[in-house]
């Protein structure tokens, strides 16, 4: 039997209906909008409307407190330069502190915690017209995670005991040492204490290593105090002394003033105890700073586990984020439950008439389909069209076909289907409802107010010392805003289908299985009733085809197609061609980014620039440099010694560490660079290698102190040392490709590289060099640079002066003395097998005899192209395109926004400045000024430190600009048509009297 309900939906027997399944959220997603639905309901059941306005003040509170902490001042902030420079000229207007004695016993205890018995002497002058009874220390209770436990105060004043008056904060100990009246000149006040747990495990800044750091701040927090004389003590016992990684380290500091060193052990120190002091005998202005530094192995000491203060200073600044991305999975919980479409019924059934009260409209919102709806809506208008109307109404059915289902719709279809009013009176239809209560109010005050707690947080922490585990300010505050956009999405746009909605949904679910069943869209004709509700939920593309031929079928084959191309509408030559020119901008950005750039300055002295500050307290003295260049075959080798005579300043600030750059590649070929040893007065010392482009830098990485001078020897071998590259002109092939063994063995900028006043001084330069290799060879001899090969120096090309002539062409001149040139001494021996080149360098007044060369200190040998194994002529090609890559990119993409410019000119001078949307509009509105962005992105990244003078930097910029003023003459010249202007209305002629016959 069959019938009908109040909605005008067919009822029929059970064989005819089609079960309505609807997918089970998952487990995780049921659990969570459980919770929330009983949220809901037990807010509801407790305050209703009251609560629900106090929670949103609440959050209201949040924002407005996080807002003001956004953008108002800082709290708290740390002492400025300025604040600390003032504070010197009040200095005398509190008490000073003569001398401050502060001696610490280190000790360890059974269980391994470290101990510290702390006894601090200070004797403070009081000025007549300072009105004190007493002074305040303050001592840290919390550092580096550790609760330090201070215990065992005891305190005196002027040798008598006194009860201190103690008061405690989060992390500080106020100590107030109160007289009771008014004190006048000097006054010794002893503090004894001990604390607990001051080392912390760390990474040596010298190794890398993880260790125990003991590091501890004498004054404290807070020294606001000037003071005349400062004397520290640290004693260790025999046990933990001997376990010192290395010498420790102390001194002081006020702003950019400072004074440390290493500390000795005392002569005087007490058997079995180790003491270790230093001290300061001049006046220091308020704010100054005093530590000592101790490192000792890993697991030296048992650490504590970590405060709970420490752990809320080292997650706190994570609790918004962390809130923030907790409400994401629930929202999206609630989105596919508790929010998710009321149900109809089990079933719906196969409905051959259009829904009650649903426009076609009405239909695509309910069913959520934007790509149909234009052609449901175009085919609901035909119906209601009149006789005279009815062509012009079949051809926009037609129009509307051809484009339904096509990728150049998307945009097209979507933008008109989300600000359809059929969208927004779906409410007020009651076929869908706004979800409003508690938990959509959170979502919506959650993500804003969390977002500014946690960009409150960035700003606050960022004027203080980090202590968060994980600390990137940058990526917080994004990912704040994504989670913050997705969870007011899902919140704002939730909008579920009401009861009614979901049995208007069943009925076109069942129109859909009757036109499945009839193959409707075959058979119907445009007038049927049906047949808009029909393409709702048809394929977008199945359905436009099919209208079309119905179309086709009424006005005649083809007659459809005329302007179904709107001017919003993307063809696919549209589509690729803004789809380049985002490739285009996003391949500049990502050559920016990930290339590096060729055109960047290297000057001489950036190979001694070491990264570890430790070079900076060693000066080389003189070096010895030797190499042998031998041959296996066709395979030849390069074993080089290095010795320097270098000397580690006494005064150093860290530990002195050695550094020597060697070339790792020639012209983009690698040369095999092997190091064997590095070792200090013949002991082999831990080294690292790190590259920079070509030059690689050999460290050592020493964890103790060494002072004075000493030896240092560095030992490493090229096992591919020959390379392609362009004969030079004494080899006889000028210009040609040639195979060249290059080896330097001071790069260029030795003379003054190392630490100023580094002077090395003899410089040996011996290189032996087997018979195998040399019979081979075009051309050998000391290396330099020819200016006659080039204008520029930057071209000149590497050349040599054969080996022998040294005295001819550096030897000095006639009108200048060896103490004013310097000396140069070459000589040649025999060797078995071989020949040994030595050539001694010293200084003179005007600097080294060598300095003409204009480069590296070494040889060079030219041989035939072939002679060896191991030049690649591909990475030499690899690096020269490189070089060339960034004004390639620029000039192709100018000169194509320059192009385009022309064109754009040409046209609009030919055919006027209006033009409809489509292809070329597109070539001219955003091809060209892609090309341009990209071109202008390529040129300030390769030019911004080129030197002035280059040629490069010129064409890039010149092509860059061009670039840019053609996107803008294509922007200005080629206009949107003018809309058009409406009909004239029409006037009805004035009645006028006939003329009398």
């Amino acid at each position: 039997m069959t019938g009908t309900d109040e909605t005008g939906t067919t009822v029929p027997d059970d064989a005819e209906r089609i079960p309505d399944t609807r997918p089970r959220p998952t487990p995780l997603w049921a659990l969570l909008s459980r919770w929330l639905t009983r949220v809901e309901a037990w807010l509801r059941s407790h305050g209703g409307t009251p609560l629900r306005y106090g929670i949103r003040a609440v959050w209201v509170t949040i924002a407005a407190i996080a807002a003001f902490l956004l953008v108002g001042p800082v709290i708290n902030p740390p002492l400025s330069l300025d604040d600390i420079t003032e504070s010197a000229s009040t200095a005398t207007e509190t008490w000073i502190a003569r001398d401050f004695d502060a001696d610490y016993t280190i000790s360890r205890d059974d269980d391994g915690r470290l101990h510290a018995d702390v006894v601090e002497t200070i004797t403070a002058f009081f000025p007549d017209d300072v009105d004190e009874s007493g002074i305040e220390r303050i001592l840290a209770t919390q550092y580096e995670g550790h609760d330090l436990a201070p215990r065992g105060l005891e305190v005196e004043i002027d040798g008598t005991s006194v009860e201190p008056d103690v008061r405690s904060t989060a992390d500080r100990l106020h100590i107030e040492l109160d007289t009771g009246e008014r004190l006048r000149g000097d006054h010794e006040f002893v503090i004894r204490y001990r604390l607990s747990d001051l080392a912390y495990t760390a990474t040596d800044d010298v190794t890398g290593g993880p260790v125990d750091l003991l590091e501890w701040s004498v004054f404290g927090p807070s020294w606001p105090q000037a003071f005349s004389a400062l004397n520290v003590s640290v004693t260790l016992p025999d046990e933990l002394d001997e376990l010192l990684v290395r010498q420790p380290f102390g001194g002081v500091a006020w702003t950019l003033v400072s004074g440390a060193d290493w500390l000795d052990r005392e002569e005087d120190s007490p058997a079995g105890q180790n003491v270790y002091a230093f001290s300061v005998d001049q006046n220091m202005p308020p704010y100054s700073l005093s530590w000592f530094r101790m490192v000792f192995p890993e697991g030296t000491f048992t650490m504590p586990p970590p405060t709970p203060l420490f752990i809320l200073q080292t997650f706190g600044p994570l609790i918004p984020l962390g809130i923030l991305l907790l409400t994401l999975p629930f929202s999206l919980a609630a989105r596919a439950v508790a929010w998710s479409d009321a149900r109809g019924r089990p079933w719906y059934v196969a409905q051959y008439a259009p829904p009650k009260n649903v426009s076609a409209a009405q239909a695509a919102q309910i069913m959520r389909r934007p790509r149909t709806r234009e052609l449901a809506v175009a085919l609901a208008a035909l119906a209601d069209s009149s006789r005279s109307r009815r062509p012009e109404a079949l051809a926009a059915v037609g129009r509307a076909a051809h484009r339904t289902g096509r990728v150049g719709d998307r945009f097209r279809a979507r933008t008109a289907y989300f600000f359809d009013r059929a969208r927004h009176a779906q409410i007020a239809d009651g076929f869908r409802r706004i979800p409003r209560g508690f938990v959509r109010d959170g979502f919506i005050a959650a993500p804003l107010a969390l977002t500014l707690v946690q960009l409150a947080t960035i700003r606050q922490l960022s004027h203080q010392e980090t202590l968060a585990v994980i600390w990137w300010p940058g990526l917080f505050a994004l990912v704040s805003f994504v989670v913050s956009a997705i969870v007011l999405g899902i919140a704002l746009s939730a909008r579920p289908l009401t009861r009614k909605g979901a049995l208007a949904r069943q009925h076109l679910l069942g129109v859909e299985a009757y036109a499945d069943q009839t193959s409707m869209l075959d058979r119907a004709t445009v007038d049927d009733a049906l047949l808009p509700y029909a393409v709702v939920t048809a394929d977008p593309r199945d359905a436009g085809r099919s209208v079309v031929a119905l179309v086709d079928r009424e006005l005649g084959e083809g007659a459809s197609r005329r302007g179904w191309r709107t001017g919003d509408f993307l063809s696919w030559p549209r589509l690729i061609l803004r789809a380049a020119a985002v490739l285009i901008v996003a391949g500049a950005i990502a050559m920016v980014a990930l290339v590096p750039n060729p055109h960047e300055r290297v000057s001489t002295y950036d190979r001694y620039d070491f990264e570890s500050r430790g070079t900076l307290y060693v000066q080389v003295d003189s070096a010895e440099v030797e190499a042998r260049i031998s041959s296996d075959g066709d395979r030849p080798k390069i074993d080089a010694t290095l010795r320097f005579g270098i000397e580690f300043d006494e005064d150093s600030r860290r530990v002195p560490q050695f550094a020597v750059p060697v070339m790792n590649a020639i012209d983009g070929q690698d040369l095999g660079l092997v190091v064997d040893d590095v070792s200090i007065d013949g002991e082999s010392v831990p080294f690292e290698v790190t590259e920079n482009l070509d030059v690689s830098t050999i460290t050592t990485v020493m964890g103790d102190v060494r002072v004075g001078e000493a030896e240092a020897v560095v030992t490493y071998a090229y096992t591919s040392p020959a390379v392609i590259g362009e004969g030079s002109p004494v080899s006889g092939e000028q210009g040609q490709p040639v195979d060249r063994i290059r080896w330097a063995g001071l790069l260029d900028g030795w003379e003054s590289g190392w630490t100023h006043p580094s002077a090395p001084d003899p410089v040996t330069i011996s290189v032996r060099i087997d018979d195998s290799v040399s019979d081979r060879a075009l051309s050998s001899g000391w290396l330099r640079e020819d200016p006659d090969t080039a204008e520029e120096a930057r071209d000149w090309k590497d050349s040599s002066y054969a080996f022998g002539t040294l005295d001819d062409e550096l030897g000095a001149p006639e009108y200048l003395t060896e103490a004013e040139y310097g000396t140069l001494v070459e000589s040649r021996d025999s060797a078995d097998a071989g020949v040994v080149h030595t050539m001694t360098v010293t200084e003179g007044e005007y600097g080294y005899p060598t300095r003409s060369t204009y480069s590296d200190l070494g040889v060079l040998l030219e041989f035939p192209e072939g002679t060896w194994a191991g030049p690649d002529a591909d990475a030499r090609d690899a690096q020269a395109f490189a070089w060339a890559l960034p004004i390639i990119v620029v000039t192709s993409t100018a000169g194509l926004a320059i192009l385009i410019g022309v064109i754009a000119v040409g046209r609009s001078l030919l055919r006027g400045r209006r033009m409809t949307q489509g292809t070329l509009r597109d070539v001219f509105w955003w091809l060209g000024p892609a090309a341009a962005i990209a071109a202008s992105i390529v040129c300030v990244w390769a030019t911004g430190d080129m030197p002035a003078s280059w040629v490069e930097g010129a064409i890039m910029l010149w092509a860059a600009g061009l670039g840019v003023i053609a996107a803008i003459t294509s922007w200005v010249v080629v206009r949107p048509p003018a809309p058009a202007a409406p009909p004239p209305a029409s006037k009805r002629p004035q009645n006028r009297k006939r003329p009398r016959r």
